[in-house]
C-alpha cells in the first residue's frame, strides 16, 4: 500500500490553514496533473544514457510545483534519481506504458471526487500531481496539493511486479483524498493512527466499491479475534511496530493497523443512524478512545 501517512501531521496542518482558503469545493475546479510523466519518459526514451544532469536540468528543473515538492526526502536530486534508475532500468521501462495510462483514468478519478462530495458535502478538492520519482515513495502532499508518485504503479502480472496495481490507482488517490480532509487532534497512538488509515480505506471504499489492501484485510478477517486480543494491549502506545508502516516481523502482513482502523471505523458508521453525520464524525475526530467506545467494536464483525 501506498505510504503517506508519515506526514499525517503536516496533512493535518495544511487542511487547518488552508483547507476553506486554498482549496475549492468544487470537484471539477481540481486539476489532475500528468505532464511530469510525459515530460519524464520523453527523456528516458530520447536519452539512452540519462544522466544525473540531464535528469536534474531537463526533469526535476522543469518540472511542475508538485514534482519540484517530491524533491525534498524522495526524488532527492538528479543524481540520486539516476543512481535509482541505473539499478532498476529493467523496472522503469516495465511501467513505461502504464504510468501513461494514467492519463486516461483522469475522467474516473474526477467522477469518485463527485461521489465523494455527495457524501461529505464540506470536502475540498485540491489539485493531484502524478510524477515519476525514486521508487521510494507512492505520495505525499504539500501546500498545493496532492503528489503520487506514479513509478510505484504498474501490471501485477508483469515479470517485475510494481508494488501497487496500476488499475487500483484511483483507490489510493481518493485514499489520500480522504488524508487530505481529516481535521484530526493531534495523536501519535497506535489507536489514532490506524483509524486515520483505515478510515481512509473506508470513506474510500464507500466511494469506489473497493479499495487497495486486500491482502491485508483477508488475513485481518481471518485473525481478527487474536488480532483484537494484541490491539487493545497496545493500542494507546505511540509505537506502531508490528502494525503499521515497515516491520521485520515477515510472518504476517505489513500495516495490519489499516484494517483494524477500518474494522472501528466501519462498526462507527454502520451504527450510526444518521450515515451523513457519522462521515463527518469520522473526518472530524477529537477523542479517539471515545470514537472507539462509541463504536462498539470488539474484535468480532
Amino acid at each position: 500500500m501506498i505510504r503517506t501517512s508519515i506526514v499525517i501531521s503536516f496533512l493535518l496542518v495544511v487542511h487547518q490553514l488552508y483547507g476553506q482558503q486554498l482549496f475549492s469545493t468544487n470537484p471539477d475546479s481540481a486539476v489532475l496533473h500528468t505532464e511530469d510523466i510525459t515530460l519524464f519518459w520523453n527523456l528516458f526514451d530520447k536519452n539512452p544514457s540519462l544522466n544525473a544532469g540531464i535528469l536534474e536540468s531537463e526533469y526535476l528543473q522543469k518540472g511542475s510545483e508538485g514534482l519540484k515538492a517530491f524533491i525534498p526526502n524522495r526524488i532527492e536530486s538528479g543524481k540520486h534519481l539516476n543512481k535509482i534508475i541505473k539499478h532498476n532500468r529493467e523496472y522503469y521501462k516495465s511501467i513505461h506504458e502504464s504510468s501513461l495510462s494514467i492519463i486516461s483514468k483522469k475522467e474516473l478519478i474526477l467522477t469518485h471526487f463527485k461521489k465523494f462530495q455527495q457524501l461529505y458535502p464540506g470536502a475540498v478538492f485540491p489539485d493531484v500531481y502524478f510524477v515519476i520519482g525514486a521508487k521510494n515513495s507512492g505520495g505525499t502532499a504539500f501546500k498545493n496539493g496532492l503528489i503520487v508518485g506514479a513509478e510505484v504503479f504498474g501490471e501485477i502480472e508483469n515479470k517485475i511486479a510494481p508494488r501497487v496495481d496500476i488499475d487500483l490507482i484511483d483507490d489510493v488517490v481518493i485514499h489520500e483524498l480522504v488524508h487530505f480532509q481529516q481535521n484530526y487532534v493531534l495523536n501519535r497512538s497506535l489507536l489514532a493512527q490506524s483509524i486515520r488509515e483505515g478510515s481512509a480505506d473506508f470513506l474510500c471504499e464507500l466511494v469506489t466499491g473497493t479499495h487497495s489492501n486486500q491482502i491485508i484485510y483477508e488475513y485481518g478477517n481471518a485473525h481478527e479475534a487474536e488480532l483484537w486480543k494484541e490491539f487493545k494491549e497496545r493500542m494507546f502506545e505511540n509505537s506502531w511496530s508490528g502494525w503499521l508502516y515497515y516491520q521485520r516481523d515477515k510472518s504476517r502482513p505489513n500495516d495490519l493497523g489499516y484494517w483494524m482502523g477500518y474494522k472501528i471505523t466501519k462498526a462507527y458508521y454502520d451504527k450510526a443512524e444518521n450515515k451523513s453525520k457519522a462521515i463527518v464524525d469520522i473526518l472530524t475526530i477529537q477523542d479517539f478512545k471515545k470514537f472507539l467506545e462509541d463504536s462498539a467494536y470488539v474484535g468480532s464483525r
